[in-house]
């Protein structure tokens, strides 16, 4: 998955407490219209980790990284981002790509990368350059004629280019291409080399994203599965792949 290129990863914007996880969730249970989605989920992230969140379709993850944004409160339990209860006022510390996220199909890519940079105050436009390069992103092109692989490479390019502390991916790779799947993978890790940054990633591409991993959860029926370390379960001549396995199969 080596690029071309050295992307260097941006700092984070403003200060988080050092001592404080990334995310806690306690006891968070979700309802929506009378059905359970998520059921006394419990778990911690730490600062620097790139964890991958795992289970079948309708396991929960979608539900539960909107949780994780603040974009809808639990119907019980916490959410904290860096010690904080998750909602507006945490928005400042994390850059969120939803899945099935559309990008505003009547404007340019370049004309987008403008916008995103007169509304998030976190943007760093020199990284924003080197990945609109690194990804290969058409600037010209409008978003409506894009491929999968290359909307999605843009709206990576709007996450990876803002600041932000903590970045939550759901299903980056969903729909698209093995060369573009490979290079999402590698702007991720670039992004993490500087260990500034914390990633939570909900993806079903686990071979392709397996490496990227200090971390997984694993969810199925809106529950906690399990919450592993990679290298442990490597200690134990386990993959990630093989645990989804044994847990799901």
């Amino acid at each position: 998955m080596d690029g071309k290129m050295t992307l260097s990863a941006p700092g984070p914007t403003g200060t988080t407490p050092a001592d404080r996880p990334a995310v806690v969730c306690r006891g968070v249970f979700m309802k929506i219209r009378n059905k359970e989605i998520l059921h006394d989920v419990t778990f911690r992230v730490d600062q620097g980790q790139i964890v991958g969140l795992l289970g079948p379709n309708g396991a929960g993850k979608s539900t539960l990284l909107r949780l994780v944004a603040g974009l809808t409160p639990p119907t019980a339990g916490t959410v904290e981002l860096f010690g904080e209860s998750a909602g507006v006022s945490t928005l400042r510390y994390l850059a969120f790509l939803p899945d099935r996220g559309k990008m505003p199909g009547w404007v340019t890519v370049g004309e987008w990368l403008r916008f995103a940079r007169d509304i998030y105050p976190d943007w760093d436009s020199g990284h924003a350059e080197e990945l609109a390069e690194f990804l290969k992103v058409r600037r010209t092109a409008r978003m409506s004629t894009l491929s999968r692989g290359e909307e999605a490479r843009v709206q990576l390019l709007t996450c990876l280019a803002r600041r932000s502390p903590l970045v939550v991916l759901d299903e980056p790779c969903a729909g698209v291409d093995m060369i573009s799947r490979e290079q999402i993978a590698s702007s991720v890790i670039s992004d993490f080399a500087g260990g500034s940054r914390t990633f939570i990633i909900a993806t079903h591409d686990i071979r392709e994203m397996e490496n990227l991993f200090n971390q997984i959860i694993l969810i199925g029926d809106g529950r906690i599965l399990g919450v592993e370390d990679v290298e442990a379960l490597r200690a134990r001549g386990q993959s990630v792949e093989s645990r989804y396995r044994e847990v799901f199969s």
